[in-house]
């Protein structure tokens, strides 16, 4: 049984050093159960204003800096990172 610590997570959750290693466990289990597009994923940001946007994009790498997707750097979306990373 998994116990929940102070925070509410999951005890499992915090033996891992790294949380890229639980995603890709976790994408993994999703991939193997034929989850429809797992890689589909939200991605909210803000502008210069603090207006926020939330878009899907699709994932297309992990590395050990982050996430990975691709964008049209003339987009509102990359706008935004522009502005706000």
């Amino acid at each position: 049984m998994n116990q929940k610590n102070s925070l509410g997570l999951n005890s499992c959750f915090m033996d891992l050093d790294d949380p890229f290693e639980l995603f890709k466990s976790w994408m993994a289990e999703a991939e193997k159960k034929e989850i429809r597009d797992p890689t589909a994923s939200s991605l909210a940001t803000t502008n210069k204003e603090g207006q926020p946007d939330v878009r899907m994009v699709l994932l297309k790498g992990l590395s050990s800096k982050g996430f990975v997707f691709y964008t049209n750097l003339n987009s509102p979306k990359s706008d935004d990172l522009k502005e706000n990373p």
